[in-house]
């Protein structure tokens, strides 16, 4: 439901009429959800949106039609979240429709629930993404910042990274990290897993030491001792 107590507004869009078909029939499960238009493609997409004032625009990156980065920073820029349906490969075109403004990514296979429950975290205002595609996806997401190193005391993680792994530091779990960043579980386990990597740590209780050696004065990026 949203703030009002009515249904959460879905626009269904996808070039492929049997997954809007599939689409529709596993949304309708949840009373909580309402399809309220389907387009077959982004310019249909954009006027329906007009038209039918969805809260939650489901996305497939494969439609045809006037760009889909162009439409995900109109539909944003309403206050219209937007989710992208893709595949497990991530291509160009999901991070810069991501950078464009969209709230999520869900691979074409996800199962009916977690569609469901996705929708509903987007529709709270959270940001998820399938766990399936969330570490290549970070990894693009701000690879082109990185090029192919770091300097020696250069803090290698992105600021959303470095907020979760600060929030590590204080003991916080998943949940309670997920709830107070406005992200879905999977997206901070996502970004939990890319920092780990990213400095060359072992677990969670290694990103905590670090940050509170990192937060000590005169303390840059160290080095992780053996």
């Amino acid at each position: 439901m949203t703030g009002t107590g009515s249904p959460v507004r879905v626009l269904v869009c996808d070039d492929h009429e049997v997954l809007r078909h599939g689409l529709r029939t596993v949304l309708r499960q949840a009373p909580d959800l309402a399809v309220v238009a389907e387009a077959a493609d982004v310019d249909e997409a954009r006027s329906l949106a007009a038209s039918s004032r969805p809260d939650v625009v489901l996305l497939g990156l494969d439609a045809q039609g006037s760009g889909v980065q162009d439409l995900v920073r109109t539909l944003s820029g309403r206050g219209i979240r937007v989710v992208l349906l893709g595949e497990a490969c991530v291509g160009s075109d999901a991070v810069d429709a991501l950078r464009a403004g969209a709230r999520g990514y869900v691979h074409a296979a996800v199962s009916s629930q977690r569609l469901i429950e996705y929708v509903r975290a987007v529709a709270r205002g959270e940001t998820v993404l399938d766990p399936s595609v969330t570490g290549e996806l970070l990894t693009r997401l701000d690879g082109e910042r990185d090029g192919d190193g770091h300097r020696a005391g250069q803090n290698p993680l992105t600021a959303r990274q470095q907020a979760v792994a600060e929030l590590v530091a204080e003991g916080l779990s998943n949940a309670e990290i997920a709830a107070r960043l406005q992200l879905s579980r999977a997206t901070v386990k996502g970004h939990i897993t890319v920092a780990l990597r990213r400095l060359n740590l072992r677990d969670r209780t290694q990103l905590a030491i670090h940050v509170h050696r990192a937060t000590q004065p005169g303390a840059g990026v160290l080095p992780v001792e053996g």
